[in-house]
Order: structure tokens, then C-alpha cells, then sequence
């Protein structure tokens, strides 16, 4: 009796997946499609979207902050529709959609019938990292989408056995590396847990070394390029560490609020899907999936990472989370419970993308604090641009025409510059900025010796121990708006650099963003 328990507890799922629920996914995928795009054109550009168009105008192997491939994407998107944010993040709204689809195809391959794939699909639609994964172009929209295909690639080989799947997740991995370095902790985990509890059978399958070679060639370029340039991508992480504690008084406080912002109601079901591959003897085979659900949430809390990085492992354990809350004795009850909580999450949802960004009018004081600025931009947007924009167009049209051609713009952080490059439309001077992945594109000639200086008060004492002079001639405080953005902005033309640029360049180079603040 024991061993024919143990055989059950172990058995994998059945050679041929339960009818996959493709009306009602296709449903729900054509009406978040729908939902998701009509608001995309609504809110301003956000400084990290701008900076990854001219990104993407300087083709490199690596960036300081990221790989190639979202970049190379934004350049083409603005190739085809300059300035167009609807087309710049329309490819986030289809990983999006995709990464729901992926959530109910592991459901499947887990043995999940009709309503867990629709569990698995709604729960992870009604996130509000959803809502963020397809809002504006960025990287972690991609890692999401790419990681969930890997795993269900890996989920589907412990069923069918059929290697070529074992490779195409390498070659899936390879991929994703070209966004972010974060599939190789994916990856790595992914291989930790079968080496712990197995299929171990898979470590003896050529097919998941020649995809881990795969993966690692692909990661050449860009490591010979950080290497190259002092591993600005590994320095990245304590930079991100250090600006969030800016942002807040209580980090611990600050990361649990952010988690459930993150996660919604999801929270929930991610905690039994991680449990349910722990615990649930009928997912035993796929307990390798385990730490790619616990570390992540440790290093969330402990660590201070983003919370979205959580995000990578959502499909996975919503549809385990589903598959264990519908399995047995347990339909009795939980159907109707999941149907409210999915119902309610639906509403927020849908209620968040037809109701935000919430009105300019409401703003009655500027945003001259970190954590202020993130939680404003969310609800608000990231307003402000243009008038940026047109600050410094009018302070470079004052520039006596004998000097314009030996001057350039140089800005405090790198969202300015992108602002500066991507949405002007006046004929002004070459940008450049030391900040963050924007100083990595190159200083500015050493004949560049008449100089726009853009940034807040705080550059004052900095500019005149690097030119002769520094002058004043602009500033931009709109009361409502956004310090570094369109509040505490000033403009000075500096003449005389001390020293040249090549020289000056490395020690202004800085991978915190100053905003002024």
C-alpha cells in the first residue's frame, strides 16, 4: 500500500494534457489586448522609456544598465513612428498578453483542466504588475514573458521527454540574456532544484548542456563588453539599492508595501503556488520549480531587490496555485471563493486602466522628494517634458551664432538628456550626460568649450570648479511639477572647462540618477 502511494505521489502528470480552454483564453486575451492598448498614448513617456530610444541609436553589445535587445527595440519602434509612445510600448501590451496565455498553458501541462487554465490566466491578469508589465517599454516586461516560456518549455519536457524542448529553453535563456542578466539566476535556480529533487534524469540529457553552451556563448559579447568598461551592469545593483533608500524611511515598511503593490490579490495565490509545489503530492514531479519561487522572494525582502523581479516566476505559480486549489475535495469551496477574489481583481484592474493617470488639476504642490516623485508618476504621470524641452530650445536660440557651433548641451541625469534627444524639435547643440548608461555613450569633444548645463541648484558649487564661468540663464519652476523634470531646473552656460573633456568625463561619470531632490 505504501509503495503504491509513493508510485501516485510520484507519478508525472498524464501522457495527454486535459482540452486546452482556447474559447475563453482567446476571449480574455482579446479583450485585455483591447484594454490594455487604449490607454497606452494617455500618460507621458518615462524618463527610462526615453533614454532607451537614443539607446537604441548607438547599436552596442552591453549597455551600463542592460543588454541590447530592448533598446534595438525602442530604435526601431521610433524609426517607424518618431515620438509615437503607443508604438514604443505596443510590444509590452503582446508580451503581456502572452505571459497570461503561458500561465494557463502550464496549468495545462500540469494536468489542469478548463478552470485552472482560466485560474491561472485571470489571476495573473488581475496583477497590478500586469498592469505595469504592458504600461511602458522595459525590460522586466520582456524577462517575464521570456522566463515563463523557458519554464513552461522545461515543465512540458518532464511530461513528453522529448529533449529538442530542453534546448529551445536555452536557446529561449540566450535570448532573454540580451534584455537582462537575471536569466541566469533563473536558470541556474532552475538547475538547482533538479539537482535537489530531481528529474536529475535531465542533467544526464545532452540537450540541457548544448542549451546552457548556447546560453553561455551568447553571453560573450556583453561580458567582454562590461569588462571593458569596468562592470557598470554588477555596480548597477547597489545603485538601485542606494536610490531606494532615498526613497523612504522604513525600507522594510517601503518593500512590503511595494510587494503588495506589485503582487494585488495575486500575493495570495503566489504564496499557495509556491506551498502547493512544496507540499502538494500531486506536483512533486515539478518540484524543481521551488526555488525559483522562494530565493526571489527572500532576496525581494531581505535583499532590498525590486519586487518585480517576482514577477519573472507569476505564471509558474499561478498555475500551480490553480491546479492544487482545483484538484479534489477542495471545488467544492474554492470555486466560488476564487471566483469573487477573481472578480474583484478584474474590477481593480479594469478600474486602474480607465481611471489613471489621474487629472493634473488635482496637483496642487511640486514633488521635490524621491518617494514622492515614484508614487506621483504612478497615479499622475511623468508630466513635464515638454516644458523642459522648450526651456532649453530658448536658451540655446539665445546663443550668439559664432558660438553655437562649439557648443553642447550637457545634462545632470540621464532622463533629461533622452527628453532633450528624443522630443525636441528645434535644432539644439549635441546632448550629453555623465549619467548612468548615457555616460557611456562618450563625452563631448574637447573643442567643445561653450557649454548648456542643465540640472538643479545643486550644480552650482560643481560647475564652477569645472569652468571659468557659469552663468544663469534659464530656469523652469512650474508649482505643481516634477523636481529635475520641470521644477528646480536651471540653466547655466558655462565657457572655460578647467580641463578637457576626455579628462573630466570619467569623474563626472555616476550610476546614481540626480534629480535634484
Amino acid at each position: 500500500m505504501r509503495a503504491v502511494q509513493h508510485a501516485r505521489e510520484f507519478s508525472p502528470a498524464p501522457a495527454t494534457p486535459p482540452p486546452l480552454a482556447w474559447r475563453e483564453l482567446s476571449i480574455l486575451a482579446g479583450f485585455l489586448a483591447v484594454l490594455l492598448t487604449v490607454r497606452l498614448g494617455r500618460y507621458p513617456l518615462w524618463g527610462d522609456e526615453l533614454y532607451l530610444v537614443p539607446a537604441g541609436r548607438r547599436p552596442s553589445w552591453s549597455y551600463a544598465d542592460q543588454g541590447p535587445l530592448v533598446p534595438l527595440q525602442a530604435y526601431l519602434s521610433d524609426l517607424v513612428a518618431p515620438g509615437s509612445a503607443v508604438l514604443l510600448r505596443l510590444p509590452m501590451v503582446g508580451l503581456t498578453v502572452a505571459t497570461v496565455v503561458l500561465a494557463a498553458l502550464v496549468a495545462r501541462e500540469l494536468g489542469g483542466g478548463r478552470a485552472a487554465q482560466l485560474i491561472a490566466a485571470l489571476g495573473y491578469t488581475c496583477t497590478p504588475f500586469a498592469v505595469q508589465q504592458s504600461a511602458a517599454i522595459s525590460t522586466f516586461a520582456y524577462d517575464a514573458a521570456l522566463i515563463s516560456l523557458a519554464c513552461w518549455l522545461v515543465i512540458r519536457w518532464v511530461r513528453v521527454r522529448r529533449d529538442a524542448l530542453l534546448l529551445a529553453a536555452g536557446v529561449v535563456a540566450a535570448v532573454d540574456f540580451q534584455v537582462k542578466w537575471l536569466v541566469v539566476a533563473a536558470w541556474v535556480l532552475l538547475g538547482l532544484g533538479v539537482l535537489l529533487w530531481g528529474p536529475r534524469e535531465a542533467l544526464r540529457r545532452p540537450a540541457v548542456w548544448a542549451g546552457s553552451a548556447i546560453l553561455a556563448v551568447s553571453a560573450v559579447p556583453a561580458l567582454l563588453w562590461q569588462a571593458g568598461h569596468g562592470w557598470p551592469q554588477v555596480a548597477m545593483n547597489a545603485a538601485i539599492r542606494a536610490e531606494q533608500t532615498t526613497m523612504v524611511d522604513d525600507r522594510f515598511v517601503s518593500e512590503i508595501r511595494e510587494l503588495v503593490l506589485t503582487t494585488g490579490p495575486g500575493g495570495i495565490l503566489l504564496l499557495i503556488g509556491i506551498w502547493a509545489v512544496a507540499r502538494a503530492p500531486g506536483l512533486r514531479p515539478y518540484r524543481f520549480l521551488l526555488p525559483l519561487g522562494v530565493l526571489p522572494l527572500l532576496a525581494v525582502l531581505v535583499a532590498g531587490l525590486r519586487p518585480y523581479y517576482l514577477g519573472d516566476g507569476f505564471a509558474v505559480f499561478f498555475a500551480t496555485a490553480a491546479v492544487f486549489l482545483t484538484g479534489g475535495e477542495r471545488r467544492g469551496w474554492v470555486r466560488p471563493a476564487l471566483s469573487a477574489y477573481l472578480v474583484a481583481g478584474a474590477a481593480v484592474v479594469v478600474a486602474a486602466v480607465c481611471v489613471l493617470p489621474l487629472p493634473g488639476s488635482w496637483l496642487h504642490t511640486p514633488s521635490v522628494r524621491n518617494g514622492d516623485m515614484a508614487v506621483r508618476a504612478q497615479f499622475f504621470g511623468l508630466r513635464g517634458w515638454p516644458q523642459l524641452v522648450e526651456t532649453v530650445e530658448r536658451a540655446a536660440a539665445a546663443l550668439p551664432a559664432g558660438e553655437r557651433s562649439e557648443a553642447v548641451v550637457v545634462t545632470q541625469n540621464y532622463w533629461q538628456a533622452s527628453a532633450l534627444d528624443v522630443l525636441s524639435r528645434a535644432p539644439l547643440p549635441p546632448v550629453y550626460s555623465p549619467s548612468r548608461g548615457y555616460g557611456y555613450f562618450g563625452p563631448p569633444p574637447d573643442t567643445a568649450t561653450r557649454v548648456l548645463y542643465v540640472g538643479g541648484d545643486s550644480l552650482a558649487e560643481s560647475l564652477s570648479a569645472h569652468f571659468v564661468s557659469a552663468i544663469p540663464v534659464a530656469r523652469l519652476d512650474d508649482p505643481t511639477g516634477f523636481q529635475g523634470v520641470n521644477h528646480g531646473i536651471r540653466v547655466w552656460y558655462c565657457t572655460g572647462p578647467v580641463r578637457p573633456w576626455s579628462q573630466t568625463w570619467p569623474d563626472l561619470m555616476t550610476l546614481r540618477v540626480e534629480h535634484g531632490t
